[in-house]
């Protein structure tokens, strides 16, 4: 959620910032959507630099490492049976 209201934030401003106010239509959510994915990380970086937080090798496996772990290995999976 959080996601989503700085990016319509984003978008608000980078919209409204053209010097040419008839171009303001293109620049559509669609488009916008995938810039966003994209530059994403770069934006966390930034953010977390104003927060006095340094992004470094270390912090992003810990981050990989926390997201990646499935709490629930017993589970039967669905898939598992044709994939598996």
């Amino acid at each position: 959620m959080f996601t989503l209201i700085v990016s319509k934030k984003i978008h608000f401003l980078v919209k409204n910032s053209t010097v040419h106010p008839e171009k303001m239509a293109q620049y559509t959510q669609l488009c916008w959507s995938t810039i966003f994915a994209e530059n994403a990380s770069d934006l966390l970086t930034v953010i977390l630099n104003r927060c006095g937080i340094q992004r470094t090798f270390e912090t992003v496996i810990s981050v990989y490492e926390s997201q990646a772990f499935d709490p629930h290995i017993n589970r039967d999976r669905f898939r598992e049976k044709w994939f598996g």
